[in-house]
């Protein structure tokens, strides 16, 4: 054990039992040094460096999500869910299919085209509801759909074809 034998500033004078050993020593008060530690100018930018390159980080990782990720799953309205006819000239074999998460085109029995569903706005427009459903494989592919649900007699009809009337035929479960 060593222990220290002065109260006097700037001196030391230690013994150790175990070796018997005595020693003193001088030294003069040590000066503060400006290098020992940061500049205060140093530590803000330091600082906002590292604020930067997380949130720089962040918003990579976002954008990345973004596109990686796929849009969250939309849910068609119940309405509209089933198979819609028409009788007007040119689309007698046609039929247009809401399912939950697709929709469908069938002119005849030879061509069906089945899109997912990417995204539904809604609209009141006094007593029919204008839908806008946006479908396709990917963002590239996307197209839109708008037409009218008229809810008193439960027909569809398009916004750009106001003479097609559209039926529901069947409703799926």
């Amino acid at each position: 054990m060593i222990k220290l034998l002065t109260n006097q500033p700037n001196k030391i004078r230690c013994h150790n039992k175990a070796s018997g050993i005595s020693f003193q020593q001088f030294w003069a008060p040590m000066k503060r040094m400006g290098t020992a530690t940061a500049s205060p100018t140093q530590q803000p930018s330091n600082r906002s460096t590292t604020v930067l390159l997380v949130i720089g980080g962040l918003l990579l990782i976002g954008l990345i999500y973004s596109v990686v990720v796929h849009d969250t799953p939309v849910s068609c309205p119940n309405e509209l869910v089933g198979a819609w006819i028409t009788a007007a000239n040119g689309y007698e074999n046609g039929m247009l299919v809401f399912t939950k998460t697709g929709v469908s085109f069938s002119v005849g029995f030879e061509h069906l085209d089945a899109q997912a569903m990417r995204r539904i706005d809604v609209s009141a427009e006094g007593p029919r509801t204008l839908y806008t459903i946006v479908y396709g494989d990917s963002r590239s592919d996307e197209q839109t759909l708008s037409f009218y649900y008229h809810t008193k007699d439960q027909t569809i009809t398009f916004k750009n074809q106001a003479h097609l009337v559209w039926t529901r035929k069947a409703v799926e479960s």
